[in-house]
């Protein structure tokens, strides 16, 4: 009977010392399962199924692959998509600088046209003066006799001309900002 305890406690301890390789053997991160195995280690890239039985290894729904093959496979992926993201950055660039110069040629036209407008509006202003200055001046002498009518028309003339010129001094600037 002695020999039967023995030989049954000797089976259970390489049962259990196997049980436990069996367990230690899949581990998760980064939701992959990495199998350590005979051969090295191996990723599921599937589904991972349990086993039932301690004793015997678990399943893999997918395709199993080598560590050194997914960290190959996954430095290519990752250099295609970097190359790809350069690529759209380039791009992104070069139609910066296309607007950048159309928005440059635009301010600048926007300043030649507000350049223009202005002078325009100085001519305008210039040619009407002149012209309120020639009718008054065209006046006859003999309206102009009676002094205080005389002052009133000068005075009439003054008015004109400040609101002439008021008018076209309220004009903002352009701002080149």
């Amino acid at each position: 009977m002695k020999t039967l305890v023995c030989v049954i406690t000797m089976a259970l301890v390489f049962f259990m010392a196997g049980v436990t390789s069996v367990q230690s053997q899949t581990q998760v991160l980064d939701g992959y399962t990495l199998i350590r195995g005979a051969s090295g280690t191996v990723v599921c890239l599937g589904r991972w199924i349990p086993p039932k039985d301690v004793a015997l290894p678990g399943t893999c729904e997918g395709q199993v692959v080598d560590v050194a093959q997914l960290t190959a496979i996954s430095s290519r992926l990752t250099a295609d998509r970097l190359d790809q993201i350069l690529f759209a950055l380039s791009s992104l660039d070069q139609k910066l600088a296309i607007n950048n110069d159309h928005l440059k040629q635009l301010i600048e036209a926007t300043i030649k046209t507000q350049t223009s407008i202005d002078e325009q509006v100085s001519q305008v202003s210039d040619l009407l003066r002149e012209t309120i200055t020639t009718r008054f001046a065209a006046l006859p002498e003999s309206m102009l006799a009676n002094d205080l009518f005389k002052k009133e028309i000068q005075k009439l003339k003054e008015d004109i001309l400040k609101e002439v010129e008021k008018r076209n001094s309220k004009r903002p600037p352009l701002s080149t900002k």
